[in-house]
């Protein structure tokens, strides 16, 4: 006999999946020794009904819709058993769904009509495949009663930004903390100092008892340290805007092994309280002086920050990206056109204007006037990620700009996204400081920013790009290793134009391209001149002009250890001189040598020794100097050198100034000595260097100029292996 509780159709699909479970009155029943399967995407409605589950229910990807009008008592969910939907939505056009006993939702949470009474039942599942969200709740419904909501968390020691979307809240040490009990994969340890535990203070206890929970003062712009966890997670009660932004540390579950340097593991947090439902609002810093305010998503549900009305704020938020660097880092994303396309900071990150159910956010306060943010129903999003971000690709960029990317280069060649900043050049922005110009939040480990006017930023934007343009970077919190910056740059290309990044402690410049990806390695050893903050900079240039040459042929070929290179000129009229350039990337020259010009009216052939060739790729060139001024260049020839296991060289000999570059190929780390010698055998100095391992350039102040000559550098590796190099000082 067919339940009239359910149509036709709907019935037809349950009597397919249906394995024992007995429906009678207004009641599906599944017994103890009974199991009910949803296969696929199918819809089972109960209609009037309620559902009392003593067995086993398998939702699969169901959905689950409580429908009706006519029941003269609430519908419910009942039984000894748990009960775990994919998607449970209520429609009930009076009453509503009671859970009278536990219930788990894997996905969605719909309430199109009527309320959902929890009796604290309710679980919003979060694990690695899925995170459960609460759709748009429709005006005049509710969900009473207290919520579960998990928070899973990757295997990922960082700190984090988190919020509980409820109010009405347990204690911190009681939601986060599991009450101070230890189960696998659940629950966070929260450090302190004078730790009291579940007796005292409700701290855990660590090696350094270092503090690992922060909240922030919008007053005072500070993080503030939490020193007792027995204090709500929300501090609020008025069921809109109560929850509040924590900067975390998070090392996993609270297995206590988690307390050590680089152990981790999965975890999920659960706060316990009501859900957050209807339009709620936070108020921010009213002062521009004290600018940023750290709001927590008060739902249980992505939402597109696109969508939340603003007032008195910037269109601008600063999220914290775990997966930057070791320990993460913040990004920034902005829509200064307000099209809906945002700006990230750094590209590689995968943060997009979603936030996520959990996370907490800064905003930007605009002028000294009352500000605010409100979240609607109709912002959420069903954008879920159960890692908080993912991958995406830039968006939102101008026609011209730069992306600056700084990436921790390991010894496999690998990287790891460490931070990154960007320029933006348009005539519609200011040469100077304002709102549109986004200010630096700096990370635990390595920060790069862009200074302007004494200002740190992460976001700079400035008119079209001219000729001495200088775009000043700033690294801070760097260590001794190996590092590579990524520049992406788009729209600066124009006739007469290169860009160049400056490195004032190798005294270098290489060409960045104008409109592409390059990719430049650099290293920060135990020179104190080689941590400058102000090392780097991008300067634009004029690009030297190329004339008709008279140049007939240029060739290089290897001569023992050096290179010999050869030109031939022909119709020497007016030439006043020829320089020898050469280069390791054939993008940035250096003088090599200079010689006069020959007989205007024959053939004339040039020879050069290039004693010190750099290993791997040599270019050269000849630059052609007329009586009256006129430059004119040769072609490009290139020749590449044998490389051994391992070897050192001078790099640009004869060696003028107050330094000498060592090129390093192939070397072991380890600590490297050097002493320089003059010709009668005196000591001039001995420096001892630490070197990384691989390929180096390594830069040794002289600490005076020498006098003009021959000398012997004499340097001893490891195993005691003793190397001279002859050096000629100018």
């Amino acid at each position: 006999m067919k339940p009239c509780c359910l149509p036709a159709k709907e019935y037809f699909l349950s009597l397919i999946i249906f394995l024992s479970p007995v429906l009678y009155g207004q009641q599906l029943l599944i017994g103890p020794q009974s199991n009910m399967v949803l296969n696929g995407d199918v819809s089972l409605v109960m209609n009037n009904a309620a559902l009392k589950n003593n067995g086993t229910f398998t939702a699969g990807t169901s959905t689950v819709n409580f429908s009706g009008h006519h029941d003269t008592l609430k519908s419910y969910i009942s039984g000894s058993s748990t009960t775990v939907f994919n998607n449970l939505s209520v429609s009930k056009t009076a009453y509503g769904l009671a859970l009278k006993s536990p219930v788990v939702i894997k996905n969605v949470l719909a309430l199109n009509d009527g309320n959902l009474y929890t009796d604290s039942n309710l679980t919003l599942r979060s694990n690695q495949q899925l995170t459960a969200r609460v759709a748009a709740v429709a005006a005049g419904s509710a969900i009473l009663g207290k919520t579960n909501v998990e928070r899973y968390i990757p295997a990922r020691r960082a700190w984090r930004l988190l919020t509980a979307p409820v109010t009405h809240s347990n204690t911190i040490f009681t939601s986060w903390q599991n009450s101070g009990v230890y189960t696998p994969g659940s629950g966070l340890i929260i450090t302190g100092p004078s730790p009291g535990g579940s007796a005292g203070n409700g701290l855990d206890v660590s090696g350094q008892n270092n503090v690992s929970m922060k909240r922030f003062n919008y007053s005072t712009q500070q993080f503030i340290s939490i020193l007792n966890t027995k204090v709500a997670v929300s501090p609020g009660s008025n069921g809109t805007g109560d929850n509040t932004g924590y900067l975390i540390f998070v090392r996993g579950d609270r297995n206590p092994a988690n307390t050590a340097p680089g152990v981790v593991n999965i975890t999920t947090i659960t706060s316990i309280g009501s859900l957050q439902t209807g339009t709620q609002t936070f108020m921010a810093s009213a002062d521009t002086s004290k600018k940023y305010t750290l709001i927590g998503n008060p739902y249980a549900s992505p939402v597109d920050f696109n969508l939340l009305t603003r007032v008195n704020l910037k269109k601008r938020f600063y999220a914290w990206d775990p997966l930057l660097n070791t320990l993460g880092g913040y990004v920034m994303l902005d829509d200064l056109d307000n099209d809906g396309v945002y700006t990230k900071s750094i590209p590689g990150s995968g943060q997009t204007k979603e936030i996520q159910s959990g996370q907490a956010f800064f905003v930007q306060t605009i002028a000294n006037a009352p500000a605010s943010i409100t979240f609607n129903e109709s912002n959420k999003s069903g954008n879920s990620s159960n890692l908080m971000f993912r991958p995406a690709t830039p968006a939102g960029m101008g026609t011209g700009y730069i992306v600056a990317t700084l990436n921790l280069l390991n010894a496999d060649s690998s990287t790891i996204l460490a931070d990154g900043v960007i320029a933006e050049f348009d005539d519609m922005y200011s040469a100077g400081v304002d709102l549109d110009d986004a200010a630096k939040f700096f990370n635990t480990n390595e920060n790069i920013s862009i200074v302007k006017n004494n200002l740190l930023l992460t976001a700079e934007r400035r008119p079209a790009v001219s000729y001495n343009d200088t775009l000043y970077l700033r690294l801070n919190t760097t260590t001794k290793r190996n590092y590579q910056f990524v520049f992406e740059i788009k729209g600066l290309a124009q006739p007469g134009m290169l860009g160049y990044l400056e490195d004032s402690y190798l005294g270098t410049g290489r060409v960045v391209d104008l409109e592409g990806i390059t990719k430049i390695i650099f290293s920060i050893n135990t020179d104190a001149a080689s941590t400058a903050v102000n090392r780097f900079k991008i300067v634009f240039k004029p690009a030297p002009v190329v004339l008709p040459v008279t140049i007939r042929s240029i060739n290089a070929l290897q001569n023992n250890n050096g290179i010999a290179v050869e030109w031939k000129v022909e119709n020497e009229l007016n030439m006043l001189k020829y320089e020898v350039e050469k280069s390791a990337d054939g993008l940035i020259f250096s003088l090599g040598n200079t010689m006069a010009a020959g007989n205007p009216n024959t053939l004339n052939i040039y020879n050069w020794l290039d004693v010190n060739p750099a290993p791997g790729d040599n270019f050269y060139r000849i630059k052609c100097y007329s009586i009256n001024g006129e430059i004119k260049y040769s072609a490009v020839v290139k020749i590449s050198t044998r490389v051994s296991k391992s070897s050192f060289s001078i790099y640009l000999n004869p060696v003028t100034g107050y330094t000498i570059t060592m090129q390093m190929n192939n070397q072991p780390a380890g600590i490297y000595q050097f002493e320089l010698l003059d010709a009668a055998g005196r000591v001039f100095f001995i420096k001892s260097i630490e070197i990384l391992a691989g390929n180096s350039l390594q830069k040794i102040n002289t600490g005076a100029k020498l006098p003009p000559g021959v000398y012997q550098l004499k340097f001893t590796g490891q195993n005691n292996i003793i190397n001279t190099q002859k050096i000629m000082v100018q």
